[in-house]
């Protein structure tokens, strides 16, 4: 039998509440997604291969400018106002905006191999519409990583002139 301690609870609770804007900015982005759909901006006209690798280069730079946040948000644990900050879990809400940017890219970049390497022939609707998505949702918590970021650089800095 499995049980769920209080602590347990508490812990995915607290976890839900640090990440309540990645959460909510996601909804937003799928609620605006369908209506994009619905409206007709998001197609499947016109997609050959150019598109598809097109979308390889500009997801796989996000990709690697993605893991250099990573890295800096890795060096940055070193700093005793990011550790207390950290232990405390409020970090979580930095990484995962970038986990969730890396997550979006990596999709859109495998399913942009796959159309060049197999071919966009072969590639269904859905899984090109897909792929726009994931590339949308990808730049969107880019963006909120980075600002992230420049956040995380400005408490260092002021805790430096301390």
């Amino acid at each position: 039998m499995i049980t769920l301690e209080t602590s347990d609870f508490m812990k995915g609770k607290k976890h839900l509440r640090r990440n309540k804007y990645n959460i909510a900015i996601s909804i937003l982005f799928f609620i605006v997604c369908y209506y994009l759909y619905q409206q007709g901006y998001m197609n499947v006209v016109n997609k050959d291969s150019t598109f598809h690798q097109s979308l390889l280069t500009v997801n796989t730079i996000f990709l690697g400018f993605l893991f250099t946040a990573l890295g800096i948000m890795v060096g940055f644990a070193s700093k005793s106002l990011i550790k207390a900050l950290d232990v405390a879990g409020y970090m979580d809400n930095y990484y995962n905006s970038i986990y969730f940017g890396m997550f979006f890219h990596g999709v859109s970049t495998v399913i942009s191999t796959i159309a060049v390497v197999l071919g966009h022939e072969l590639i269904k609707d859905e899984v090109i519409i897909l792929q726009q998505i994931t590339l949308l949702g990808g730049v969107l918590f880019f963006i909120k990583s980075i600002l992230g970021i420049l956040k995380i650089i400005s408490e260092i800095r002021n805790d430096i002139n301390k």
